[in-house]
């Protein structure tokens, strides 16, 4: 059996080696993998000639992920789509070698890619107009006030402070999130489907009427938080010392969340 390389993977996650939202992209695809939860995202830079000039990720997901993620778009740039759709989990392992219990994660590091590629090949690729950046979100905060309303879906927010920010009504599923202050914010009635709020602070927060299903809430604050009529499936994940909130909560069946509709 091989020895993992212990001094790559913790170079690969301090550098965070290809970790990044990539603003040129003309793909941008979403990945969900449905054994642990986790969201990928695959940016792809690609030329007229059908060559990966760029490749990059982000991931809510741990340092095996983190690895795998890089050694896929480490290997996507310079190659064909022909090249990504032969990928095997096999080949990336030359490039890293997983553990045996770890082996889930290069298979689901080249889903993703196939994934992109066919995003690539069917037009079904996050459209630039739709593409919410970090830098936007707070222009649009600055200039109004306020997010009540806006469509912030598949954002990433990571380490911010909106704390006491009004979220009402958002569109915000599939948004990246975790590790965020929002201490007393109002996300009443907003879209949070299959959002991340991993080790965020949720303190005081209303999410009166929202909806929570398959949304991660592990390792969050929830302190004082208000879950009144959110709705909650069986993908929606708290610490088990949080599984109280589901009483404010109302259930909903897990066919809301695995059609296209439900992960919109």
């Amino acid at each position: 059996m091989a020895v993992m390389d212990f001094a790559k993977y913790k170079e690969i996650n301090d550098q965070r080696l290809n970790y990044r939202e990539m603003e040129d992209a003309n793909v941008v695809s979403y990945y969900r993998n449905t054994g642990c939860g986790d969201g990928y995202r695959i940016y792809l830079k690609v030329n007229d000639t059908g060559l990966v000039e760029d490749a990059s990720y982000t991931t809510t997901g741990c340092g095996f992920g983190i690895v795998a993620l890089a050694m896929a778009t480490e290997y996507a740039k310079g190659k064909s789509m022909a090249d990504l759709k032969a990928l095997t989990p096999g080949t990336l392992e030359t490039l890293f070698e997983f553990p045996e219990r770890r082996k889930n994660y290069p298979q689901s590091a080249v889903a993703a890619l196939h994934k992109a590629v066919e995003d690539w090949e069917t037009g079904g690729s996050v459209p630039p107009e739709k593409r919410v950046t970090k830098a936007k979100v707070l222009e649009l905060l600055k200039t109004q006030g306020h997010l009540r309303g806006a469509d912030l879906s598949s954002v990433m927010l990571e380490k911010e402070n909106f704390d006491g920010v009004d979220f009402s009504g958002a569109k915000m599923n599939n948004a990246f999130l975790q590790n965020t202050s929002f201490v007393g914010a109002n996300f009443s009635g907003a879209n949070l489907k299959a959002s991340f709020f991993n080790g965020a602070d949720l303190t005081g927060a209303n999410f009166q009427e929202a909806d929570l299903r398959f949304t991660k809430l592990a390792g969050a604050k929830i302190e004082g938080a208000n879950f009144k009529d959110a709705l909650y499936d069986i993908g929606t994940r708290v610490d088990q010392k949080q599984i109280g909130i589901f009483d404010q909560m109302k259930k909903a069946g897990k066919d809301l969340y695995l059609n296209s509709e439900g992960l919109e």
